[in-house]
């Protein structure tokens, strides 16, 4: 089972890397829920998280952000 945790938008200041999982199947109102984990394998994770929060989305990407970037 793939570890990590959801961060509010208002939150991920206090991170020094976190992750965007961001929506692509809808262009006009794409979604982003970020994440933080401690985890290799980034797909997995993101699958995970799309598999529990955004079942109906099929096109994602991640975005990789890092403090001072």
């Amino acid at each position: 089972m793939a570890q990590y945790q959801l961060v509010e938008k208002h939150a991920i200041q206090q991170h020094n890397e976190y992750y965007e999982l961001r929506t692509t199947q809808d262009t006009d109102h794409p979604k982003s829920l970020y994440f933080i984990t401690n985890e290799e394998n980034l797909e997995d994770v993101a699958a995970t998280i799309v598999a529990e929060h955004l079942s109906k989305v099929q096109h994602w990407t991640i975005i990789p952000h890092r403090k001072g970037s």
